[in-house]
């Protein structure tokens, strides 16, 4: 069933960007001219001049006619022009319409094809990207921790009980632990250059701290970029971060992080470096220096590296350094898999991450997490850290954390993910988070359940949960989503009538510029034995054409007689005939019909079935025998062909 669900996604979405085409009078113009978009000038000039001698208004004396052939020739005249310009054209291969009304000047008709190609491509990406940001220009992040074991933990009730405490008030069993805010801004002030504004704040044991950090990042060509980020307010912490993709499987990231402004420490940078290994694989590796380092006198009496008491200098947070190594990857979008194993002084860990999609929507996930540590480091009132390094054992001494998660997260509309996750741990106990999402704002709720590995909690919180999230995603979601689409399929269906009509009524007025010639050299065809198409249908053929009767020839004029048949007894438009339009196409007995555009764009073919997948099904005769041929709508046709010949 899911399978069925995607597909009729894709349909909607398919059927979306046809009607925004169809409503902006967007045309395929290799479509219009029977092109591959691999064409030359010359084959173009060669398309424009075989549709002229049909459609130029000049070749019809009759107004109407003449009005007909105006309208056709419209097109057909566009397609020309655009095609036969280089500047024009690259800017239709990648920006489509838009493209073509753009007054961005982003090269000079001078240039050759090649580098209008490249700078067309820069500037789709540049506005791919521009699309992207004006949606989560604005971030936020909110996160409550809540420690809630009091009122549903076992084994801490327990405790509790045994130390005297009973019947505890609700506002005592339920604590806030930490409360985390954070909100961005983000604007650009120029084609290249982003200024971000970000304000922070968190609370934690009745205290609380914030700040303020103005961010500047600027774009440095099409794959690079570099930001520095500054605080307002003490503790001055400068980061400056860059990111840089030599090539389209590799990449390069770097941060580096000043914790004061006088260096008294050193600063910590992080390098990690990546590589697409298949198109559905990743490898990467990432080295940090963290900031217990020296390079010869300086920082030599760092409080990174001297542990102070007294009144002393701040502390700064310390930071280790390490190696870490991963793999990501995805088999078929429904596996995913995060591998990643880290190797440091004083701590290393190994973690696995697997996530599998059900179907669109819906996923489910696992990870585990093994921490080892090394000895502890040793204390003093003032010892430099240095000094006691070559005494450290950097081997691993134990396990000092083994932990493991299980989740869920689904979609409750196209902007809207909700998740569920619990983790448990050795030392961490059992904690549930649940994280809300739309767009690039984030709601995240972690509960302390129990500081302690208690069995039964972790069956409670894990499986309950995700039967209820799983039961509501296949009974409430799913079908609201099923029934949407099609409504919205049947919306869209309702809004091209009108639309189909303009389309059928332009390609019949095609069809009979086209008749009289057409028939005259399809009645000559037919005389000398050459390639004249009997019949051909275009639309949605879902009639099944009985090609295993032993009397071929019987089976197929009955399927097409059928088809007929069908296409008259209903009241919705499924195929259309274009025979004629296809025989105006032949050219020295010859039939070629280009792959990659919907053939809707021909002269005398138009979209019977709306947002169906189609097909053009051809009977034609050649030296005397019955050929047939069933293509999809974007497949190439060449006949004629042996192989679609049907022996009687």
């Amino acid at each position: 069933m899911s399978n069925t669900d995607d597909l009729d996604e894709e349909r909607l979405r398919e059927m979306e960007r046809q009607w925004a085409d169809a409503a902006q009078g967007t045309a395929d113009y290799y479509g219009v001219l029977n092109l591959p978009r691999t064409a030359s000038t010359d084959d173009v000039r060669d398309a424009y001049k075989r549709f002229s001698r049909v459609f130029h208004p000049d070749r019809h004396r009759d107004a109407e006619r003449r009005e007909w052939a105006q309208r056709q020739f419209h097109v057909i005249q566009r397609a020309y022009e655009i095609l036969t310009d280089d500047y024009k054209r690259a800017a239709y291969d990648q920006l489509g319409e838009e493209g073509l009304r753009t007054s961005l000047a982003v090269g000079y008709k001078m240039e050759s094809a090649r580098d209008l190609q490249e700078k067309f491509e820069r500037e789709a990406r540049r506005r791919r990207m521009e699309e992207i940001e004006q949606w989560v220009q604005s971030k936020s992040d909110v996160t409550v921790e809540l420690d809630v074991a009091k009122a549903v933990s076992p084994m801490v009730a327990t405790v509790l009980q045994r130390a005297g405490v009973k019947n505890l008030p609700l506002d005592q069993q339920i604590n806030v632990k930490q409360l985390f805010m954070k909100h961005s801004f983000s604007a650009a002030l120029s084609d290249s250059v982003t200024a971000t504004v970000t304000g922070h704040m968190v609370s934690r044991n009745r205290r609380g701290a914030g700040n303020l950090v103005g961010t500047l990042k600027r774009t440095v060509g099409p794959n690079s970029w570099v930001s520095l980020s500054v605080p307002a307010l003490p503790p001055y912490v400068a980061t400056f971060k860059s990111s840089h993709q030599p090539s389209s499987d590799t990449f390069v990231t770097s941060q580096a992080t000043l914790h004061t402004m006088d260096l008294a420490t050193p600063p910590s940078a992080t390098v990690t470096m990546g590589r697409m290994m298949t198109p559905t694989m990743t490898a990467y590796m990432s080295m940090r220096t963290g900031n217990q380092y020296a390079l010869g006198p300086f920082w030599d009496h760092s409080p990174t590296r001297v542990r102070a008491t007294g009144r002393q200098q701040r502390q700064i947070a310390r930071e280790p350094s390490g190696v870490s190594i991963g793999l990501s990857g995805k088999n078929a979008d429904k596996d995913e898999f995060v591998v990643d194993v880290s190797a440091g002084i004083q701590q290393s860990h190994v973690s696995l991450n697997y996530t599998r999609k059900l179907d669109r929507h819906f996923s489910v996930s696992a990870g585990l997490v093994l921490v080892a540590v090394g000895a502890p480091l040793p204390e003093g009132p003032i010892e430099r850290l240095g000094d006691s390094l070559d005494d450290f054992d950097a081997g691993l001494q134990g396990l000092g954390e083994a932990s493991a998660n299980v989740g869920v997260e689904g979609e409750l509309d196209e902007w809207t993910k909700i998740g569920y996750r619990v983790n448990f741990g050795l030392t961490s106990g059992v904690k549930a988070t649940v994280h809300l999402q739309r767009l690039g704002h984030k709601i995240e709720l972690p509960i302390l359940l129990s500081p302690l590995l208690e069995p039964d909690l972790i069956i409670y919180a894990a499986a309950l949960p995700l039967a209820i999230a799983a039961g509501l995603h296949y009974t409430v979601l799913k079908p609201r989503r099923r029934r949407l689409i099609k409504q919205r399929m049947a919306e869209l269906k309702e809004e091209q009538r009108y639309q189909l009509f303009l389309q059928k009524r332009h390609a019949q007025e095609a069809v009979r510029l086209m008749a009289a010639s057409v028939e005259r050299s399809r009645d000559k065809a037919r005389a000398v034995g050459g390639l004249a198409i009997e019949s051909a249908l275009y639309g949605d053929l879902p009639f099944g054409i009985a090609q295993q009767n032993t009397n071929a020839v019987q089976a197929a004029i009955d399927g097409f007689t059928q088809s007929q048949s069908a296409l008259a007894a209903t009241d919705e438009p499924r195929a259309c005939d274009v025979a004629l339009a296809l025989q105006a196409l032949v050219h020295d007995d010859q039939l070629v019909v280009a792959a990659g555009s919907s053939k809707r764009f021909l002269p005398g073919f138009y979209d019977p079935a709306f947002g169906v997948a189609k097909q053009l099904l051809v009977r034609y005769r050649f030296r005397g025998q019955l050929h047939e041929v069933l293509v999809r709508d974007d497949q190439a046709l060449a006949i004629p062909m042996k192989s679609h010949s049907i022996a009687s």
